[in-house]
């Protein structure tokens, strides 16, 4: 860069410092510093009687040495001029241990500005960071108030690399010079408004950047009256399945006059009578903790077992001893996924036991919100927009309780929140009764395919049966950078992963479960490019309960994107029928074969050679075609079904959104 006059002495800072003068520190004018992140390997008895007086704010804990760093390099300032901006991890914003340090910082009006930045900047990570800078005399105007300045859109990337440009940079710079508000991208806070939130300084307490590709969530819910109208007119194609499978006869029901319905909002509901809440005035975070048995991974639930949208759990269990510290849950806690909050992960504890580290066990204070009221508010737009703004990390999103619980929200009075939940909790009743029909339809066309589709160990008419292998070979996906991940509804190619592969042997390319990347991958990478009617299997799952292992999938026309090194893809020879052969994949025998084969004890994994002795029956390709016919026309049920359910889902969306979200 042209600098001629530097000093570069290697040794361990905060062991014993190099650039001294006599009996203390060295002090400059500017120090620019990108120190090591969060080391654990440092003497911490040592620095909290450090002879160079550098704690003078607090001895930082033993797990992370971030502001032992940031302490040093304030004491290297000069007390007239020192200037310094130091590349951190946003983790020094708002972490607990170290909130004692960070007040006596915000007292003591050194910190002039805080610069959060967009990810994947740096080669080796690709996690957002923030710069610091601090002053040890502010100008007179700037005295007692921080500017925080959300960066994280001013990004370029290009050619699998992320850079600011001459733009981002002007930008950031002319923001920090000017120090005052601009809507979505700076803002000036006083020390006092600091003080309210305990001293955090997380930047999206101060400016949420509503362009932030994290920061939007979109109900399905739209109109209460059109979604309702759209539940009532699937209602009777819902009746003639249930029939179909039970012979309850119920399909004649009349319905009312669709063109007629109108919803108007109830006389009860005054938001007059609202308050704003923090959190922390709602709900309580339980962090007991405890290490599970063996004998606990039978009912442990984790973030895997959680569904999108539901508040229920209908499966948990894990076939590996857990390791590590877990929550501890009651029957009845609400279990709140805080990593990735846009899957909208909210669920009730359905009984005691162990919960994820990676969610929080919350329960409400019912001298302020009802236990029966906070799921369905916690699910809503209003609360799932704001957890995401504050999520931390690129990669994997995360929420803090620390600053989840200072954020405010307008309330109902308490007779509201009865009344609110009663309407939600019926509903969510009607859902409940669609995912007991949904498994009642999943058995009954399981059971349908077992019967048509001969079995080796079963059959005694003289079948002729083939080894998968000499039918098929597969072909497994490829890993694709996550930091090239882009919204789903973005100018792309879709990525499949398992997440895609639906539970009815369709494609399921919801946006909780879709992303896409840039274009460019669909011609560098032809060969696992996948179009209509292809056969997929998914090779990965967390557990066998959560029922991805083995799943396999019919590609429809409109099913297109680039196979996951989790997915596999079935590659036929001429001599059987792409659908027969996927219906064989859905026996009851094929699901028993992989989940007794497959390996991994934290993550379970398939492979072709566990299943390519699976045995086919070979029949003329009219009886295949005959099979297939019957199945296809089983699985309109179970599809009718899954309609049903997804109407339910946003129709208690769209409530919540009346009720719940201040609209009109």
């Amino acid at each position: 860069h042209g600098i001629e006059d530097f000093q570069i002495v290697r040794g361990d800072t905060l062991a014993e410092p190099k650039l001294v003068q006599g009996d203390r520190l060295m002090q400059f004018d500017v120090v620019l510093a990108n120190p090591p992140y969060s080391i654990k390997q440092w003497d911490r008895d040592a620095f909290a009687s450090d002879p160079w007086g550098r704690n003078l704010y607090g001895t930082p804990p033993q797990g992370r040495a971030d502001y032992a760093f940031w302490q040093h390099i304030l004491c290297s300032l000069k007390p007239g001029t020192g200037r310094c901006a130091i590349l951190f991890p946003h983790g020094v914003l708002f972490r607990q241990e170290e909130a004692e340090m960070r007040r006596r910082m915000i007292e003591a009006d050194v910190i002039e500005c805080i610069l959060g930045l967009g990810p994947n900047l740096f080669y080796n990570s690709p996690m957002e960071a923030c710069v610091v800078i601090c002053r040890t005399n502010k100008p007179a105007a700037r005295k007692g108030r921080i500017l925080f300045i959300n960066a994280v859109n001013e990004v370029t990337r290009e050619r699998a690399q992320s850079f600011l440009t001459h733009d981002h940079i002007a930008r950031i710079v002319a923001a920090y010079r000017e120090f005052k508000d601009e809507p979505g991208f700076t803002r000036v806070v006083t020390i006092d408004a600091i003080r309210k939130q305990d001293s955090n300084i997380n930047i999206p307490l101060y400016v949420v950047n509503t362009e932030h590709r994290r920061t939007e969530i979109r109900s399905s819910g739209g109109s209460l009256d059109g979604t309702f109208a759209a539940w009532l007119e699937g209602a009777a194609n819902v009746r003639q399945c249930i029939s179909a499978v039970l012979g309850s006869g119920q399909s004649n029901q009349s319905l009312p006059n669709l063109n007629k319905l109108r919803v108007d909002m109830p006389l009860w509901l005054d938001r007059s009578k609202w308050q704003r809440l923090r959190f922390d005035q709602m709900a309580e975070n339980i962090r007991e903790t405890g290490q599970p048995t063996p004998e606990n991974s039978a009912t442990y639930i984790g973030l895997e077992h959680m569904d999108t949208g539901s508040l229920q759990v209908r499966r948990w269990g894990s076939d590996a001893d857990l390791k590590g510290q877990k929550l501890k849950m009651r029957k009845g806690d609400i279990l709140f996924a805080k990593r990735n909050a846009y899957l909208r992960r909210v669920a009730i504890a359905p009984h005691d036991g162990f919960f994820s580290a990676h969610g929080m066990i919350l329960r409400a204070k019912p001298e302020t919100v009802l236990p029966d009221f906070l799921p369905f508010f916690m699910m809503s737009d209003k609360f799932m927009n704001r957890a995401v703004e504050i999520s931390v990390g690129s990669l994997s999103p995360t929420i803090n309780w620390t600053s989840l619980q200072l954020q405010e929200f307008d309330i109902p009075p308490l007779d509201q929140q009865r009344q609110i939940a009663e309407i939600l909790w019926a509903v969510d009743k009607v859902a409940q009764s669609y995912d007991s029909l949904i498994d009642l339809l999943a058995e009954a066309r399981i059971a349908q395919i077992d019967g048509l589709i001969p079995s080796v160990e079963t059959d005694d008419s003289g079948q002729a049966f083939a080894r998968l292998d000499e039918l098929a070979t597969m072909q497994n996906g490829r890993p694709f950078p996550s930091a090239e991940y882009l919204e789903p509804s973005a100018n792309g190619v879709r990525l499949i992963r398992p997440g895609n592969l639906a539970q009815d042997g369709t494609m399921n390319w919801s946006p909780s479960a879709t992303v896409t990347l840039p274009e460019r991958h669909r011609n560098e990478n032809e060969a696992w490019f996948i179009g209509p009617d292809q056969i997929l299997i998914n090779l990965t799952a967390q557990s066998l309960e959560d029922g991805f292992m083995g799943r396999v999938c019919f590609t429809g026309v409109s099913d297109e994107g680039l196979l996951n090194q989790r997915i596999g893809r079935f590659i036929l020879k001429d001599d059987i029928s792409p659908k027969f052969f996927f219906r064989c994949l859905q026996t009851t025998r094929f699901r028993k074969l992989v989940e007794n084969r497959c390996e991994g004890s934290k993550v379970r994994h398939l492979y072709f050679r566990h299943f390519e002795d699976f045995a086919i029956p070979v029949m003329s390709v009219t009886k295949q075609q005959e099979i297939v016919k019957k199945l296809d026309a089983a699985d309109v049920s179970l599809r009718v079904a899954l309609s049903g359910k997804d109407t339910i889902t946003a129709m208690r969306q769209s409530l919540a959104i009346t009720l719940i979200e201040s609209m009109p």
